[in-house]
């Protein structure tokens, strides 16, 4: 098995090129400039999810004349992008929270590379301090880093200004939906949805944008099934749990980066952050982020003791600075989530699964999100709206 990680390395070594935009098979927007092919569409399609990848999918079909509908499980939208803008003066990216692609990124979630999102970011100092710590600490240089901060905004804010005002109205709350019969037998439309209420949809098309979990814990019928080699890239595919914890100090005592012996490694990353860095604030807060076994440690635990383990763990690398300097902290675990369950696509998956989770089934039944993708990038928000673009080009193609 190839991991992403060592598939690119192998890129960098031979020269090759690793795609960032567009779609992977050359169908669709072939200039990259994010631009959605075709005039008024009034095809009817349901999209499942109202994540990243479903609002964006929604946003432009809905744009190119498709009578659009979106099922969303939950209560809210914005799938693993969620925000709290209540913690601290300037909102906490309790999910996807870096831009990791071009910053032409934002304007093509749009479908209109001239109407760009007025958001500013601001990206990593090379020179900024890192700790690594393995019963000693050593500081040292950040070096290249590619994610950018958003300033004043985040992910959730993005999508909420710029794509849910046009799509919100076509958002079914609290519709949790069961079963995708994309069957030809006779009947007008190509696919039939059915809710957890027993409710039916009718749709030409359906593009699936929920959490892989999902799919292998079968709570997600299709009729007929998907084929063989997607159910086995489903099974085969290793997918991260996750949390994330934000603690607010009295004073910054950490660098930008702290990093462990086992921050990343084959079944999962954990490392500490500066969250306010690049943020117009004086609130001092530092962020935990950990996912697949570098997780479960602080899954395990619960209030206080959650508390109590990450403040120790900081103070024995900080000489008891983060004891002293408490106030308060918030936890998202993303495992926890009913209709979630989960962070990510694991980034030390075979290389080769995504774009087969990513292949459609016929012209009906169509994947985007995090892991269903041609590139590279699995795991991110970019690459979750690149997919529902190259989902909706392949619909209106």
């Amino acid at each position: 098995m190839i991991t992403r990680r060592e598939f690119l390395k192998v890129a960098g070594l031979l020269g090759l090129s690793v795609p960032l935009l567009g779609c992977g098979d050359g169908d669709g927007d072939d200039d990259g400039d994010g631009a959605v092919p075709g005039g008024a569409d009034r095809r009817r399609v349901a999209v499942v999810g109202a994540g990243v990848a479903g609002l964006g999918a929604a946003h432009l079909l809905a744009r190119a004349g498709s009578e659009v509908t979106v099922f969303e499980a939950s209560s809210g939208y914005g799938g693993r992008v969620r925000r709290d803008d209540r913690f601290v003066d300037f909102p906490i990216s309790l999910g996807g929270e870096w831009l990791e692609a071009p910053v032409s990124e934002l304007p093509a979630i749009l479908g209109d590379p001239e109407g760009g999102i007025d958001v500013e970011l601001v990206p990593y100092d090379p020179d900024d301090p890192t700790a690594y710590f393995d019963g000693e600490l050593t500081m040292s240089e950040l070096g290249e880093f590619d994610s950018l901060n958003f300033v004043t905004a985040s992910w959730f804010d993005v999508f909420e200004r710029y794509v849910v005002p046009g799509v919100k109205d076509a958002i079914r709350f609290d519709t949790e939906i069961v079963e995708i019969d994309h069957g030809a037998d006779g009947r007008d439309a190509a696919v039939l949805l059915t809710t957890a209420n027993g409710d039916l949809h009718e749709a030409d098309h359906v593009i699936v944008t929920v959490p892989l979990r999902v799919l292998r814990e079968r709570r997600l019928r299709f009729v007929p099934d998907l084929p063989d080699r997607k159910r086995r890239a489903i099974e085969a595919a290793e997918v991260w749990g996750g949390l994330k914890a934000f603690f607010e100090f009295d004073e910054a005592f950490y660098p930008s980066w702290t990093e462990f012996p086992d921050s990343d490694t084959a079944t999962g990353q954990r490392y500490y952050y500066d969250a306010a860095y690049g943020r117009d604030t004086d609130a001092a807060v530092l962020g935990l982020f950990a996912v697949g076994t570098g997780a479960e440690p602080y899954q395990a635990l619960q209030g206080d003791d959650l508390r109590d383990h990450v403040l120790g763990e900081l103070d024995e690398v900080f000489d008891g600075a983060a004891s002293r300097s408490y106030r308060r902290h918030i936890v998202q675990d993303w495992s926890a989530e009913p209709f979630i369950g989960q962070a990510y696509l694991a980034d030390t998956a075979d290389w080769t699964l995504p774009p087969v989770l990513q292949e459609p089934v016929g012209d009906r039944v169509l994947f985007a999100g995090e892991a269903y993708t041609s590139h590279d990038d699995w795991g991110s928000v970019d690459d979750a709206a690149r997919s529902a673009r190259e989902a909706v080009e392949r619909i209106l193609a």
